[in-house]
Protein backbone atom coordinates (compact mmCIF):
# COMPACT_ATOMS: atom_id res chain seq x y z
CA UNK A 1 0.00 0.00 0.00
CA UNK A 2 1.54 3.29 -1.11
CA UNK A 3 -0.85 6.07 0.02
CA UNK A 4 -3.50 6.36 2.69
CA UNK A 5 -5.76 9.41 2.97
CA UNK A 6 -6.49 11.41 6.12
CA UNK A 7 -9.53 13.68 6.49
CA UNK A 8 -10.06 15.71 9.66
CA UNK A 9 -13.65 16.85 10.17
CA UNK A 10 -15.37 19.37 12.41
CA UNK A 11 -19.05 20.17 11.78
CA UNK A 12 -18.57 19.45 8.06
CA UNK A 13 -20.90 19.83 5.10
CA UNK A 14 -21.79 16.13 5.02
CA UNK A 15 -22.73 16.17 1.34
CA UNK A 16 -19.20 17.27 0.41
CA UNK A 17 -17.65 14.71 2.76
CA UNK A 18 -19.71 11.93 1.14
CA UNK A 19 -18.53 13.08 -2.31
CA UNK A 20 -14.90 13.05 -1.17
CA UNK A 21 -15.27 9.55 0.28
CA UNK A 22 -16.93 8.31 -2.92
CA UNK A 23 -14.08 9.61 -5.09
CA UNK A 24 -11.43 8.15 -2.78
CA UNK A 25 -13.11 4.73 -2.70
CA UNK A 26 -13.30 4.71 -6.51
CA UNK A 27 -9.56 5.34 -6.45
CA UNK A 28 -9.19 2.37 -4.06
CA UNK A 29 -7.46 4.41 -1.39
CA UNK A 30 -7.62 3.52 2.33
CA UNK A 31 -9.26 6.33 4.28
CA UNK A 32 -8.67 7.56 7.82
CA UNK A 33 -11.28 9.99 9.15
CA UNK A 34 -10.73 11.82 12.42
CA UNK A 35 -13.65 13.82 13.75
CA UNK A 36 -12.78 16.70 16.08
CA UNK A 37 -15.90 16.36 18.24
CA UNK A 38 -18.50 17.64 15.76
CA UNK A 39 -21.75 18.73 17.39
CA UNK A 40 -23.69 16.27 15.20
CA UNK A 41 -21.87 12.97 14.82
CA UNK A 42 -24.68 11.10 13.05
CA UNK A 43 -22.90 11.37 9.70
CA UNK A 44 -20.12 9.12 11.00
CA UNK A 45 -22.45 6.10 11.12
CA UNK A 46 -23.12 6.54 7.38
CA UNK A 47 -19.44 6.30 6.41
CA UNK A 48 -19.32 2.52 6.19
CA UNK A 49 -16.71 2.50 3.44
CA UNK A 50 -14.14 4.38 5.54
CA UNK A 51 -11.34 2.12 6.78
CA UNK A 52 -10.70 3.87 10.09
CA UNK A 53 -12.97 6.35 11.87
CA UNK A 54 -11.73 7.99 15.07
CA UNK A 55 -14.33 10.16 16.83
CA UNK A 56 -12.53 12.34 19.39
CA UNK A 57 -14.16 13.47 22.62
CA UNK A 58 -12.60 16.93 22.35
CA UNK A 59 -11.58 19.25 19.54
CA UNK A 60 -7.81 18.77 19.55
CA UNK A 61 -7.10 20.95 16.52
CA UNK A 62 -5.46 20.06 13.22
CA UNK A 63 -1.89 19.52 14.41
CA UNK A 64 -2.73 16.79 16.90
CA UNK A 65 -5.24 15.21 14.51
CA UNK A 66 -2.53 15.11 11.83
CA UNK A 67 -0.17 13.37 14.25
CA UNK A 68 -2.83 10.77 15.00
CA UNK A 69 -3.31 10.25 11.26
CA UNK A 70 0.40 9.64 10.76
CA UNK A 71 0.38 6.95 13.44
CA UNK A 72 -2.70 5.20 12.01
CA UNK A 73 -1.37 5.45 8.46
CA UNK A 74 1.81 3.66 9.47
CA UNK A 75 -0.25 0.94 11.19
CA UNK A 76 -2.14 0.46 7.91
CA UNK A 77 1.18 -0.16 6.17
CA UNK A 78 1.15 2.94 3.95
CA UNK A 79 4.36 4.67 2.89
CA UNK A 80 2.71 8.06 2.42
CA UNK A 81 -0.31 9.88 3.87
CA UNK A 82 -2.39 12.39 1.92
CA UNK A 83 -4.10 15.09 4.00
CA UNK A 84 -7.38 16.55 2.77
CA UNK A 85 -9.60 19.27 4.22
CA UNK A 86 -13.22 18.34 4.75
CA UNK A 87 -14.23 20.60 1.84
CA UNK A 88 -11.41 19.84 -0.64
CA UNK A 89 -12.81 17.82 -3.52
CA UNK A 90 -10.39 15.57 -5.46
CA UNK A 91 -10.64 16.05 -9.22
CA UNK A 92 -11.75 12.97 -11.12
CA UNK A 93 -10.34 10.67 -12.28
CA UNK A 94 -8.31 10.81 -9.08
CA UNK A 95 -5.13 8.85 -9.83
CA UNK A 96 -2.98 10.12 -6.95
CA UNK A 97 -0.73 7.05 -6.97
CA UNK A 98 0.72 8.30 -10.26
CA UNK A 99 2.40 11.10 -8.29
CA UNK A 100 4.45 8.68 -6.20
CA UNK A 101 5.17 6.44 -9.20
CA UNK A 102 6.61 9.39 -11.12
CA UNK A 103 8.61 10.45 -8.09
CA UNK A 104 10.15 6.96 -7.94
CA UNK A 105 11.61 7.47 -11.41
CA UNK A 106 14.34 9.51 -9.73
CA UNK A 107 15.65 7.47 -6.79
CA UNK A 108 17.60 10.34 -5.23
CA UNK A 109 14.67 12.74 -5.53
CA UNK A 110 12.35 10.15 -3.98
CA UNK A 111 14.74 9.54 -1.08
CA UNK A 112 15.16 13.26 -0.29
CA UNK A 113 11.51 14.29 -0.63
CA UNK A 114 9.37 14.72 2.48
CA UNK A 115 6.22 16.28 1.01
CA UNK A 116 4.57 16.38 -2.39
CA UNK A 117 1.61 18.74 -2.84
CA UNK A 118 -1.14 17.92 -5.32
CA UNK A 119 -2.58 21.39 -4.60
CA UNK A 120 -0.05 23.07 -6.84
CA UNK A 121 -2.04 26.26 -7.43
CA UNK A 122 -1.58 27.26 -3.77
CA UNK A 123 2.08 26.23 -3.43
CA UNK A 124 4.87 28.81 -3.31
CA UNK A 125 6.92 27.33 -6.14
CA UNK A 126 10.57 28.20 -6.76
CA UNK A 127 11.99 26.21 -9.70
CA UNK A 128 10.92 23.46 -12.05
CA UNK A 129 12.82 20.24 -11.28
CA UNK A 130 11.52 18.16 -14.18
CA UNK A 131 8.40 17.80 -16.33
CA UNK A 132 6.34 16.63 -13.34
CA UNK A 133 7.49 18.55 -10.26
CA UNK A 134 8.32 22.00 -8.93
CA UNK A 135 10.51 22.63 -5.95
CA UNK A 136 8.34 24.49 -3.43
CA UNK A 137 8.97 26.70 -0.43
CA UNK A 138 5.52 26.56 1.18
CA UNK A 139 2.46 24.39 0.64
CA UNK A 140 -0.99 24.29 2.20
CA UNK A 141 -2.06 21.36 4.35
CA UNK A 142 -4.89 20.17 2.14
CA UNK A 143 -3.33 18.18 -0.68
CA UNK A 144 0.04 17.53 0.91
CA UNK A 145 1.31 13.95 0.69
CA UNK A 146 3.76 13.34 3.54
CA UNK A 147 6.20 10.44 3.74
CA UNK A 148 5.26 8.37 6.78
CA UNK A 149 8.84 7.90 7.92
CA UNK A 150 9.19 11.70 8.01
CA UNK A 151 5.79 12.12 9.66
CA UNK A 152 6.87 9.75 12.40
CA UNK A 153 10.10 11.60 13.12
CA UNK A 154 8.88 15.19 12.74
CA UNK A 155 5.59 15.87 14.52
CA UNK A 156 3.19 18.63 13.56
CA UNK A 157 2.99 21.54 15.99
CA UNK A 158 -0.13 21.04 18.09
CA UNK A 159 -0.35 24.37 19.91
CA UNK A 160 -1.02 26.32 16.68
CA UNK A 161 -4.32 24.42 16.65
CA UNK A 162 -5.70 25.55 13.31
CA UNK A 163 -3.60 27.71 10.97
CA UNK A 164 0.01 27.99 9.74
CA UNK A 165 0.74 24.38 10.76
CA UNK A 166 1.62 23.58 7.14
CA UNK A 167 3.86 26.65 6.72
CA UNK A 168 5.88 25.82 9.83
CA UNK A 169 6.09 22.13 8.92
CA UNK A 170 7.39 22.79 5.41
CA UNK A 171 9.95 25.28 6.75
CA UNK A 172 11.18 22.84 9.40
CA UNK A 173 11.58 20.02 6.88
CA UNK A 174 13.39 22.22 4.36
CA UNK A 175 15.81 23.28 7.08
CA UNK A 176 16.36 19.60 7.88
CA UNK A 177 17.48 19.08 4.27
CA UNK A 178 14.33 17.60 2.75
CA UNK A 179 12.67 18.58 -0.53
CA UNK A 180 9.16 19.98 -0.63
CA UNK A 181 7.64 19.40 -4.07
CA UNK A 182 4.52 20.50 -5.91
CA UNK A 183 3.08 18.23 -8.59
CA UNK A 184 2.50 20.22 -11.77
CA UNK A 185 -1.00 18.84 -12.27
CA UNK A 186 -3.64 20.42 -9.98
CA UNK A 187 -5.62 17.53 -8.47
CA UNK A 188 -7.96 19.28 -6.01
CA UNK A 189 -10.84 21.71 -6.10
CA UNK A 190 -9.73 24.01 -3.33
CA UNK A 191 -10.23 27.54 -2.06
CA UNK A 192 -8.97 29.53 0.91
CA UNK A 193 -11.82 30.74 3.10
CA UNK A 194 -15.54 30.17 2.72
CA UNK A 195 -15.65 32.40 -0.35
CA UNK A 196 -13.96 35.53 -1.73
CA UNK A 197 -15.38 39.00 -1.18
CA UNK A 198 -14.52 42.56 -2.11
CA UNK A 199 -13.60 44.96 0.69
CA UNK A 200 -16.44 47.23 1.81
CA UNK A 201 -14.56 49.54 4.15
CA UNK A 202 -12.76 52.50 2.63
CA UNK A 203 -9.20 51.95 3.91
CA UNK A 204 -8.90 48.25 2.96
CA UNK A 205 -10.56 48.99 -0.39
CA UNK A 206 -8.08 51.75 -1.28
CA UNK A 207 -5.05 49.85 0.02
CA UNK A 208 -5.98 46.66 -1.82
CA UNK A 209 -6.50 48.63 -5.03
CA UNK A 210 -3.08 50.31 -4.65
CA UNK A 211 -1.32 47.02 -3.87
CA UNK A 212 -2.99 45.35 -6.85
CA UNK A 213 -1.62 48.07 -9.11
CA UNK A 214 1.87 47.83 -7.62
CA UNK A 215 2.15 44.03 -7.63
CA UNK A 216 0.05 43.14 -10.66
CA UNK A 217 -1.86 40.65 -8.51
CA UNK A 218 -5.58 40.54 -7.79
CA UNK A 219 -5.73 41.73 -4.19
CA UNK A 220 -9.13 43.39 -4.52
CA UNK A 221 -10.82 40.27 -3.19
CA UNK A 222 -10.00 38.72 0.16
CA UNK A 223 -10.68 35.25 1.67
CA UNK A 224 -13.87 35.60 3.71
CA UNK A 225 -14.59 33.75 6.94
CA UNK A 226 -17.89 34.28 8.73
CA UNK A 227 -16.03 33.89 12.03
CA UNK A 228 -13.42 36.71 12.24
CA UNK A 229 -11.58 34.85 15.02
CA UNK A 230 -10.02 32.82 12.24
CA UNK A 231 -8.15 35.94 11.07
CA UNK A 232 -7.03 36.53 14.66
CA UNK A 233 -5.64 32.99 14.92
CA UNK A 234 -3.77 33.36 11.63
CA UNK A 235 -2.23 36.65 12.82
CA UNK A 236 -1.37 35.30 16.27
CA UNK A 237 0.19 32.10 14.94
CA UNK A 238 2.34 33.91 12.43
CA UNK A 239 3.62 36.34 15.06
CA UNK A 240 4.41 33.29 17.22
CA UNK A 241 6.33 31.61 14.39
CA UNK A 242 8.16 34.75 13.25
CA UNK A 243 9.35 35.74 16.72
CA UNK A 244 10.77 32.23 17.18
CA UNK A 245 12.32 32.13 13.69
CA UNK A 246 10.25 29.08 12.84
CA UNK A 247 9.49 30.66 9.46
CA UNK A 248 11.57 33.00 7.33
CA UNK A 249 11.40 36.70 8.19
CA UNK A 250 10.16 37.39 4.65
CA UNK A 251 6.86 35.78 5.65
CA UNK A 252 6.19 38.88 7.76
CA UNK A 253 5.02 40.65 4.59
CA UNK A 254 1.67 38.87 5.00
CA UNK A 255 0.96 40.27 8.48
CA UNK A 256 -0.61 43.54 7.22
CA UNK A 257 -3.09 41.55 5.15
CA UNK A 258 -4.23 39.60 8.21
CA UNK A 259 -4.77 42.92 10.02
CA UNK A 260 -6.76 44.22 7.03
CA UNK A 261 -9.00 41.14 7.13
CA UNK A 262 -9.68 41.77 10.80
CA UNK A 263 -10.40 45.45 10.21
CA UNK A 264 -12.78 44.66 7.36
CA UNK A 265 -14.70 42.26 9.60
CA UNK A 266 -14.62 44.06 12.96
CA UNK A 267 -13.86 47.75 12.51
CA UNK A 268 -11.07 49.77 14.10
CA UNK A 269 -11.76 49.39 17.84
CA UNK A 270 -12.16 45.59 17.85
CA UNK A 271 -9.24 45.18 15.44
CA UNK A 272 -6.89 47.09 17.76
CA UNK A 273 -8.02 44.87 20.63
CA UNK A 274 -7.35 41.66 18.73
CA UNK A 275 -4.07 42.85 17.23
CA UNK A 276 -2.76 43.62 20.73
CA UNK A 277 -3.99 40.23 21.90
CA UNK A 278 -2.28 38.52 18.93
CA UNK A 279 0.98 40.31 19.74
CA UNK A 280 0.71 39.32 23.42
CA UNK A 281 0.08 35.62 22.82
CA UNK A 282 2.29 35.49 19.74
CA UNK A 283 5.30 36.84 21.64
CA UNK A 284 4.79 35.16 25.01
CA UNK A 285 3.56 31.94 23.46
CA UNK A 286 0.83 30.74 25.80
CA UNK A 287 -1.19 29.45 22.86
CA UNK A 288 -2.80 26.53 24.67
CA UNK A 289 -4.61 28.78 27.14
CA UNK A 290 -5.63 31.14 24.37
CA UNK A 291 -6.99 28.21 22.36
CA UNK A 292 -9.03 27.11 25.38
CA UNK A 293 -10.67 30.52 25.58
CA UNK A 294 -11.38 30.69 21.86
CA UNK A 295 -12.72 27.17 21.40
CA UNK A 296 -14.16 26.58 24.88
CA UNK A 297 -11.86 23.60 25.34
CA UNK A 298 -11.74 21.53 28.50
Amino acid sequence: MSISVCIVTYNPDTEIVFKIIHILKNARLPIILIDNNSSDKNFLSLLQSVNTIIPLENNVGLGKAYNICCKVSKELGAEWVLFLDQDSLPLEPFSVNEVIEKLKNDAQLYYNTAIVSINSDTATKTISINEDFYLAKYIVGSGMIVKNSVCEKYKFLENLFLYSIDIEYATRLRRAGYYILAYKKQMLKYRIGETYKKYRRRIPRYLSYLLSKLTGKDLINYPFYSNPMRYYIILRNNIYLLTRRKVEITYSKYLPFFVLYLYESLGLKETLKYVLRAIKYGIFGDLDNDNKRIFNLK
